[in-house]
């Protein structure tokens, strides 16, 4: 594999990645909010948490766990010790990011089960914990983009995806 491959199948990961995030795990996230799962039938809400746990957040972990291999595979194309530092910590990244992720899905795994027993007013802090754990994950997704542009000040141009 050369630079430029690496560059690309690191570019790829990502592009995979962010499509996910907008058409798979993008529109479930309204029912973070109390008034949108109100508006589901109680079955309906028990799907959207399973789905959740079971399908849509381990995609997304798969997208993050992808990334991470692709910058895996393209550390020893960094041509010097700060180059490899800006794509170690991006490695770093991912691990963190995979970590809150699979916490969003314990949260929400314990919310089903709350829901099962207990009912919708006993899920609100679940609901409230989701929405922080989002804006966390959103917030580290963004540092990506800082690491690519001091990779790009670097010296080290990006190809375009094919």
């Amino acid at each position: 594999m050369s630079s430029h491959d690496g560059w690309r199948r690191v570019l790829k990961a990502f592009e995979d990645w962010i499509s996910y995030e907008s058409t798979e795990f993008g529109p479930y996230t309204g029912y973070f909010s109390l008034e949108n799962l109100r508006d589901l039938t109680s079955q309906e809400r028990i799907g959207w948490m399973h789905s959740m746990y079971e399908e849509i957040i381990p995609g997304r972990v798969e997208r993050c766990k992808a990334a991470q291999v692709a910058f895996e595979d393209f550390l020893p194309y960094m041509p010097d010790p700060a180059a490899r530092e800006v794509v170690q910590s991006m490695i770093d990244l991912t691990l963190v990011l995979s970590g809150d992720i699979l916490g969003m899905s314990d949260t929400i795994h314990s919310m089903k089960e709350e829901y099962e027993m207990s009912g919708m007013d006993e899920i609100v802090p679940y609901l409230s914990d989701l929405a922080d754990m989002e804006e966390n994950i959103r917030h580290h997704m963004s540092l990506f983009s800082q690491g690519f542009g001091k990779l790009r000040s670097m010296g080290l141009e990006m190809p375009d995806i094919e």
